[in-house]
């Protein structure tokens, strides 16, 4: 009987041990995919008017600004360009122009008034036709700086035309910087092209989708 008990007890302990090793398996949860949110739009400088190169990045002096537009697709960024620069002008298919799937060309014409000198009691009213390349990646715009053509200068004694004539942008430039208009001159170019920056932070940044 003795023997019995002793030879039960081990049993028991034995049993205990094996049970006190035996791990219960752990359930893991699921953890929660973070999605990080994409930065929103900006770009990387503003135009600034320089009488030698005309247009240029105010922050590095290159020709061109770099938006970015991070989590979007080349197709929704020509969409967003196209509809933003659509509402600057009122015959936007005359204007704005897409080759591929990746370039968009702004082609405008700038007849007012405002660009003028006088000199020897002589008006000079200028025109021209403005040219800006966009070129667009996944997440990236490249808006480059506007190039000037087709630049008439009209010369006239009060309300008569003494005549027109096509010139040179460095004449351009030259004539404009000599007269007394220069600085309102190189402001509004400022203002124009940078409007179009802005409207395409704009765009990009709405939430319009219908």
């Amino acid at each position: 009987m003795k023997r019995l008990l002793m030879l039960l007890a081990v049993c028991l302990s034995l049993s205990a041990a094996g049970n006190a090793q035996t791990k219960k398996p752990v359930r893991k949860t699921a953890q929660a995919k973070t999605t990080k949110t994409p930065e929103p739009p900006s770009a990387n400088g503003k135009f600034k008017f320089d009488w030698a190169k005309g247009l240029v990045n105010d922050t590095d002096g290159k020709d061109f600004i770099v938006i970015s537009a991070q989590g979007k697709p080349v197709s929704d960024i020509k969409s967003s360009i196209v509809s933003s620069l659509s509402d600057m002008y009122p015959n936007p298919g005359k204007v704005i122009s897409t080759l591929g799937d990746n370039i968009i060309n702004v082609t405008g014409y700038y007849a007012n008034d405002v660009f003028w000198n006088v000199e020897n009691d002589i008006i000079k009213i200028y025109h021209f036709t403005y040219n800006i390349k966009i070129e667009i990646k996944d997440g990236k715009i490249k808006v480059c700086s506007p190039t000037f053509s087709n630049i008439t200068e009209r010369r006239q004694s009060g309300s008569y035309v003494l005549g027109t004539s096509h010139i040179a942008l460095s004449d351009f430039f030259y004539s404009l910087r000599k007269s007394k208009d220069s600085d309102d001159f190189g402001k509004i170019l400022m203002d124009l092209f940078n409007t179009h920056v802005s409207n395409i932070l704009k765009g990009l940044s709405s939430n319009s989708d219908w």
